[in-house]
C-alpha cells in the first residue's frame, strides 16, 4: 500500500490520488502498459472509490490512460512529446495572461508581486525545493489572477498540474538552476514595474520555454538508469 502525498493538506482527496498516480509512473512503480483499476488503486492508496474513479477520468482526458471496456484502465507513458505539447499549450496562455496582467494590474498588485518573488527567492536560495515549488505555483497564479481571465485560467490549470507533478517528482528546484530562475522571474517583475505588455509576455514565453528545457533534461537524465538496465 502506497500513502498519498500529504501536501498540501488542503487539496482534495482526487487530487492527492492523482498526484500519487503521476509520482509513481515517474518513479516507475507504475509503467506504461500496465493494467490497473479502480479497485487495485483503491487498495493502493487506502481511499475510497469515489477520488480514485474522478482522479482516472481526469487522467483518462489529459492522456495518462486509456480506458478498457468493463475492464478498468492501461497506463500510457509521460513521453517526451506529450511534455511538449502540454507547455506550448502553457506558453500560449500563461503569456497571453501576463500581457493583459500588466494592462490591468494595480500599483498595489505590482508591490505585491515584488513582495513575493523576493520571498520566492528566498525560499529557492536556502535550498528548500518543495516548498519553493509551491511558492513558484502560487506567485505565477496571483500573476494571472490579475488578468481576470477565469476560463483562461481553467484551462491552464487542468493542463499544467500533470507536469507539476513530473517534476516535483523529480525533486523541484535543483543547485545548479536557482540563479537562472530567479533571473526569469526577474524579467517577468520588471516588466510588469514597467508596464510593459510585451515584455511581460516575452518573458513569460522564455521562463515557461526553459522551464519544459530544463524538466525534459531532468527526465532524461531520471529515465537512463532505468533504460540502461532493461537492456542488460
Amino acid at each position: 500500500m502506497t500513502s498519498l502525498p500529504g501536501l498540501p493538506l488542503n487539496e482534495p482527496t482526487y487530487l492527492r490520488v492523482k498526484r500519487a498516480i503521476i509520482a509513481d509512473l515517474v518513479a516507475g512503480e507504475l509503467v506504461p502498459g500496465m493494467h490497473v483499476t479502480i479497485e487495485s488503486l483503491t487498495n493502493r492508496y487506502a481511499v475510497s472509490h469515489m477520488p480514485v474513479r474522478e482522479a482516472l477520468r481526469q487522467l483518462e482526458g489529459e492522456g495518462i490512460l486509456h480506458s478498457l471496456a468493463h475492464k478498468g484502465f492501461r497506463i500510457e507513458a509521460i513521453t517526451e512529446d506529450y511534455i511538449r505539447n502540454i507547455y506550448d499549450i502553457r506558453v500560449g496562455i500563461e503569456s497571453m495572461l501576463a500581457h493583459r496582467a500588466v494592462e490591468k494590474a494595480t500599483d498595489a498588485d505590482v508591490t505585491n508581486l515584488r513582495r513575493m518573488h523576493e520571498e520566492l527567492n528566498a525560499l529557492i536560495r536556502e535550498g528548500k525545493p518543495m516548498v519553493a515549488s509551491r511558492e513558484n505555483i502560487e506567485f505565477h497564479k496571483r500573476i494571472y489572477a490579475i488578468a481576470r481571465n477565469p476560463e483562461a485560467e481553467f484551462l491552464l490549470e487542468g493542463r499544467t498540474r500533470v507536469v507539476r507533478t513530473v517534476a516535483d517528482s523529480l525533486g523541484g528546484y535543483t543547485p545548479d538552476v536557482f540563479e537562472t530562475v530567479i533571473d526569469e522571474h526577474e524579467m517577468i517583475i520588471q516588466a510588469m514595474e514597467v508596464r510593459d505588455p510585451e515584455a511581460a509576455e516575452h518573458a513569460v514565453f522564455a521562463h515557461v520555454t526553459s522551464a519544459r528545457d530544463r524538466l525534459l533534461a531532468r527526465m532524461a537524465m531520471s529515465y537512463a538508469p532505468q533504460h540502461a538496465s532493461m537492456a542488460t
